[in-house]
């Protein structure tokens, strides 16, 4: 008889991995146990990948959900959690996105999402955890960002390739961007409370 743990692994391993072998035996009762199974599987996969594409609201607005859920799915499966908390998962997900074919004409998608990702994270933070995090891009990602966040759609845009140092702060909801010039920058890099990102363009 296996032990729990060996189980637990199993199942994450059918879940996971789509590696049924370990649990197969353990189902028991019905014509086709491994239909059941399936179901969780699916469930796994689907409740995952909801969860990565509603972290990615202004990503969405931005390129529409078909581009960003077919990433997530294959996200999901070549990045499982690697922590309990599903909160915390997708830091790593804009990069992916960026990288993603059909993205080609979208060089900024990448520093788009991980300002998305960011003050999705900041406006969790509370007095005990980190609500300042410095961004560097290469476009003017704030503007557009901002567009999104006060639902102010301008008649027209023109998004810009510029050097930009963004300071986004984050505590109990409340969410603000200020640009930062470099020698700012370079100070908050050092102060308590703050992170530092640089997203590839």
């Amino acid at each position: 008889m296996p032990t729990l743990a060996e189980i637990q692994t199993g199942i994450r391993d059918a879940l996971v991995l789509g590696d049924r072998s370990a649990v197969m035996p353990l189902l028991l009762g019905g014509l086709h146990p491994e239909h059941r199974l399936a179901i969780h599987q699916r469930h796994y996969a689907a409740s995952l990948t909801r969860a990565l594409v509603e972290r990615f609201p202004a990503t969405v607005w931005l390129v529409g959900s078909d581009l960003v859920t077919h990433a997530a799915r294959t996200f999901v499966r070549d990045h499982p959690p690697e922590k309990p908390c599903i909160a915390e998962y997708g830091e790593e997900f804009p990069r992916y996105l960026g990288a993603q074919a059909g993205t080609e004409a979208l060089p900024y998608l990448a520093q788009f999402a991980a300002i998305d990702w960011h003050l999705g994270r900041l406006a969790l933070a509370t007095d005990d955890s980190p609500r300042v995090h410095v961004i560097h891009l290469d476009w003017s990602l704030d503007e557009l960002m901002t567009i999104f966040l006060t639902e102010n759609t301008p008649e027209q845009f023109a998004l810009r390739r510029e050097e930009v140092w963004l300071e986004m702060y984050g505590l109990r909801g409340e969410l603000r961007m200020t640009r930062l010039s470099d020698e700012a920058a370079s100070r908050a890099s050092g102060q308590t409370q703050r992170e530092i990102s640089c997203v590839p363009s």
